[in-house]
């Protein structure tokens, strides 16, 4: 306890100096961040689509070929990963799509941006399904940064709008290369890009936005970005669970006695404190996030709460000015894992179904992939 106090009189030395740097309130300005739209609003609520063509060689049947699954880290007995009812292919080809729209034309781009392209020619093509017709002259994308460029009619544009990478029109018909076309896009997963979350300086292999050194303090697997198979990277995944945690946490003065669980104490200030990237305003004060059966506490600065909301544990500020949490700390102050399947479970060999028990239901799990090929090129 004697950690915490002497963190209790570091907080209230601070607390005079951000009174002295109180700023004057003022109208927050809100801006479109990212691609511009928000995909998951959009792919909220799915219903069939007579432009979503089958694909051959699809076991789970989520629009996606085995091998393309094997390909881009997708699992590919398995066609709805993140659970919100819309077969995986179907989603990642919307978020392509609104991802594309909204990049730079070549002309517009700045050097070593992503950027799109297309040649206009003197005909139209006709989609085969709904009878839209567009140019039919020739488009992609390039991306300059990994050297990568993928082309496809303008008809396959339409069809990735509509949840397919197939397309069929009556001067084209074929499919993208989806493994190309999301590496071009460094967009591997079906979550909205959104520019809260900061890139991190320090090494991050399976760029899940932990750093390395993270990953192995928190006992996460620093090759694997996203450990429970949801289709949302681990770093924003866990971000986003500790601001939710935090809000819940119940508030106390520092060292009430008879508390054990998790709390958190408030320091707020008169002020407030903008957002780098979309100017909201917060209160320019921090939440003292305290563990009793730890001895341990860590600062969290409202702003940083805001950023942990988009998904980042770095922040960025007018007040705080830029920064990152000590992760593992706040992860373990905040007792996570709190439940089986979040990230950072440790499951037995046998655990094949990940339920954090062995049963009949593990068998039957290993019963039904038993006869299943992980080889593409098997028919």
């Amino acid at each position: 306890m004697r950690r915490i106090r002497r963190a209790q009189q570091r907080h209230a030395k601070r607390g005079k100096r951000f009174r002295q740097q109180a700023v004057a309130a003022g109208a927050a300005v809100v801006v479109s961040v990212g691609a511009g739209v928000s995909s998951e609003k959009a792919l909220a609520q799915h219903t069939p689509d007579r432009h979503q063509l089958p694909v051959s060689q699809d076991v789970d049947k989520d629009l996606l070929a085995d091998k393309e699954e094997t390909a881009i880290g997708y699992l590919p007995f398995q066609g709805d990963q993140n659970r919100n009812a819309i077969p995986d292919g179907a989603e990642l080809a919307k978020c392509c799509a609104a991802v594309i729209a909204h990049l730079p034309w070549e002309d517009e781009a700045a050097p070593g941006q992503t950027r799109k392209w297309h040649v206009p020619q003197y005909g139209l093509e006709t989609c085969d399904i709904c009878g839209a017709t567009v140019n039919m002259g020739p488009a992609g994308i390039v991306n300059p940064k990994l050297h990568l460029s993928v082309d496809f009619p303008l008809i396959a544009l339409h069809y990735m709008e509509h949840g397919s990478f197939s397309y069929a029109g009556d001067v084209q018909n074929g499919r993208i290369d989806v493994p190309a076309l999301a590496r071009a896009l460094e967009l591997r997963f079906p979550c909205e890009p959104d520019e809260h979350r900061l890139a991190i300086t320090e090494p991050d292999l399976d760029g899940d936005l932990l750093t390395d050194s993270e990953e192995l303090a928190a006992g996460y697997n620093l090759y694997d970005a996203d450990q429970d198979d949801d289709l949302v990277p681990d770093g924003i995944e866990l971000a986003r669970q500790c601001a939710e945690l935090i809000e819940a946490l119940p508030i106390h003065e520092p060292d009430t006695p008879g508390v054990e669980e998790p709390y958190k104490a408030s320091f707020m200030q008169r002020g407030l404190e903008f957002c780098d990237v979309c100017g909201t305003s917060v209160n320019m004060g921090y939440w003292l996030v305290i563990n009793p059966r730890l001895g341990q506490s860590i600062e969290v600065p409202e702003i940083l709460c805001h950023y942990m909301m988009h998904g980042s544990f770095s922040y960025a500020g007018d007040v705080h000015e830029k920064g990152r949490i000590d992760v593992p700390l706040l992860r373990r102050i905040l007792e996570i894992p709190q439940r089986c399947g979040q990230p950072g479970t440790i499951y037995t060999s046998s655990d094949f179904n990940k339920d954090c028990k062995v049963d009949f239901a593990d068998l039957a799990k290993l019963a039904e992939k038993w006869l299943h090929s992980t080889d593409p090129n098997r028919q």
